[in-house]
């Protein structure tokens, strides 16, 4: 009768495991579905911005609408995957760290929206354009971010062939964050010095930077909880 017990024991561990490793899978695929849309989302900033620096104020309008485009497909996604964590919530031992990861990718993506929606404003105004040395900077804060999210994208793909190495991506990803930082610290120093804004120009152009830095800091913070449910698997 003990070794029946023990037998049933071993059993439902093993289901227990079984359907844990069915609902992380699942969820790390519609967060790396989450993660290429955001990757959509910085790229088209990228050339937003491009576009802002040289007047080019429609394509400014449509590219703002394709990013909002992005932004809510993410937000969709993602009320989709904490549904899906609510429901397998009893199978899912790191059920907070993918909480915290919706959480953090979903704020990261939205400070992208808020700062394209700032170049949309400034693009309704009478601005009269980007100064070299600050587009440059903006320019760098975006490539480092859309950087950041591609290294976001080789953590998830590493988790379950090589979760030793998503530890490296993450000092990198640390490390670009950092770099992002410098640029931000410069770009305000640059708005500073600036004699070529208005008022409301200078406002929103702060708003903008500000908005890129804090969804870099997401991103980082996406990386984090990437690099804990890592060490769960080593």
């Amino acid at each position: 009768m003990g070794i029946l017990m023990s037998d049933e024991i071993l059993r439902i561990d093993t289901s227990i495991g079984s359907k844990e490793s069915i609902a992380e899978y699942s969820i790390i695929e519609q967060i790396r579905g989450v993660i290429r849309t955001a990757s959509q989302a910085f790229r088209e900033v990228l050339s937003q911005i491009k576009d802002l620096s040289e007047g080019k104020n429609e394509l400014v309008k449509v590219r703002h609408e394709r990013i909002r485009g992005f932004k809510n497909s993410v937000e969709g996604a993602l009320i989709t995957t904490m549904e899906y964590i609510v429901r397998t919530a009893p199978a899912l031992v790191l059920k907070d760290i993918y909480v915290s990861m919706i959480e953090n990718m979903l704020k990261s993506v939205e400070s992208c929206e808020a700062a394209s929606y700032r170049a949309l404003a400034l693009s309704s105004s009478e601005f009269s354009g980007l100064d070299d040395m600050l587009y440059a900077l903006i320019e760098s804060i975006v490539k480092n971010s859309i950087s950041m999210v591609d290294a976001l994208d080789n953590m998830l793909n590493l988790l379950s062939v090589n979760p030793k190495k998503v530890g490296d991506i993450y000092i990198d990803v640390v490390k670009l964050e950092d770099t992002i930082d410098n640029f931000y610290r410069h770009a305000l120093l640059e708005l500073v010095k600036s004699k070529g804004y208005n008022v409301g120009g200078l406002v929103l152009l702060k708003e903008l930077i500000d908005k890129l830095e804090d969804s870099a800091d997401r991103l980082k913070d996406v990386a984090t909880n990437l690099k804990y449910i890592s060490l769960h698997r080593i």
